[in-house]
């Protein structure tokens, strides 16, 4: 195995075949560090999805759906059910134009 020396920006330590500085312990390896950081991000985009609040339409469709009257939810349930076939066909049709420009 060769020998590999890196630098540390944060304390200027010579560190000999490693990821992390042995003197302050920052990530020195710069594809560790950006896949560290891309993972921080990808985390963070997730947990905001979660804690993400349902918009006025989802809040709306769920209300019908669950109505008292079953005109309402029979009628909900169709109109949810052409916005789902819809979507799935948009998104089939955007697939196959990216499949076909790549």
């Amino acid at each position: 195995m060769s020998k590999h020396y890196i630098t540390c920006q944060k304390c200027k330590t010579e560190n000999l075949n490693s990821d992390y500085c042995v003197n302050c312990g920052e990530v020195i390896n710069l594809v560790l560090r950006r896949q560290l950081e891309q993972q921080k991000v990808t985390e963070e985009r997730i947990q905001k999805e979660i804690n993400a609040e349902p918009t006025k339409f989802e809040k709306f469709t769920r209300k019908m759906l669950k109505h008292q009257n079953p005109l309402i939810r029979i009628t909900a349930l169709i109109i949810h059910s052409i916005w789902i076939v819809g979507v799935s066909i948009m998104a089939g049709i955007a697939y196959i134009i990216g499949f076909i420009a790549a």
